[in-house]
């Protein structure tokens, strides 16, 4: 395979780095529709949003294949949408009393899972897993335990880094799936059964209302056109002409879009405690990403 232009190349980068930043800044905005949507509302409209931005690249690759949706394509869609939907609605729970920029850095444990996990299941690994994992864990106690106190976790933290498991069997599911389905079909029926489901718990265990859904339309639109929509375009030509190690180490950049995002739009600060929990939990997810332990083929994809 030969090596792609170099300003090929860094177009490419530049379009990972925008990816980042997008789903960086989300995890702002998620905290902000928190305080006019409960998790379920706000992922069921978040979803339904995103489902609307995907159906014209869509509509226009199965005009290109010409392969339709089949059953077996949203039997894999239905699985890989209920990985997501728990994933999100645990983020989304807890990231107001955990802030956008701690639940970015928690979140991101994440890709240190996915090779762990993969080494459960038998996938090939080595010792930089390891060496990650040991990164991660002294930055998680920075993070999640506050100073001159004994160890203990804030509901939000566990929450949180339940999620960070759940993200990772999502995007282990990722990895299997688009093997045998293109992966904008497998995005798209991931949202579709995601809203579903959402909106069915929306309307059993909260109470949606148009007036609460309009004051929270900034965020939705972000999370569902930004994050969803352009956020997984610019990825996936990001990826075409980048180079794994490359583009993995660009990505792992998102986490720290959440800390500026919670800044800049939030005005949450931390601690110098934070602050090196944060640059210890950064180098743990770029080993994970860069060691060339557990390469994903469908790329590393959050919503």
């Amino acid at each position: 395979m030969s090596t792609p232009p170099v300003k090929y190349e860094l177009r490419c980068a530049f379009l990972l780095f925008m990816t980042a930043a997008i789903w960086g800044f989300a995890m702002a905005f998620q905290r902000e529709a928190s305080r006019y949507l409960q998790p379920f509302t706000f992922n069921a409209a978040r979803f339904t949003v995103g489902i609307i931005s995907l159906l014209p690249l869509m509509a226009r690759e199965i005009r290109a294949t010409g392969t339709p949706l089949t059953k077996s394509d949203m039997l894999k869609g239905a699985v890989q949408g209920a990985a997501l939907f728990l994933a999100s609605f645990l983020q989304q729970s807890a990231v107001s009393d955990a802030g956008a920029g701690k639940a970015g850095f928690l979140t991101a444990l994440y890709v240190v899972m996915v090779p762990v996990l993969g080494a459960l299941i038998g996938k090939r690994t080595q010792i930089t897993t390891w060496l990650a994992l040991a990164l991660a864990l002294p930055a998680l106690y920075l993070l999640c335990v506050p100073a001159k106190e004994h160890f203990s976790l804030a509901p939000s933290d566990s929450i949180l880094l339940f999620s960070s498991v759940v993200w990772a069997v999502q995007i282990l599911c990722m990895d299997h799936f688009v093997q045998t389905v293109s992966p904008l079909k497998l995005c798209a029926t991931q949202f579709l059964f995601a809203a579903i489901l959402n909106w069915l718990c929306a309307f059993i265990f909260e109470q949606p209302s148009w007036d609460r859904l309009l004051r929270a339309l900034l965020p939705i639109a972000y999370c569902g056109i930004m994050s969803t929509g352009i956020g997984y375009l610019f990825q996936a030509i990001g990826q075409k002409g980048c180079r794994p190690a490359y583009a993995a180490l660009i990505m792992s950049l998102e986490s720290v879009f959440c800390v500026v995002a919670g800044a800049a739009m939030l005005g949450e600060r931390m601690d110098s405690r934070g602050y090196i929990g944060c640059v210890l939990m950064l180098s743990a997810v770029i080993l994970a990403q860069t060691g060339g332990l557990f390469r994903l083929k469908g790329g590393n994809e959050r919503v």
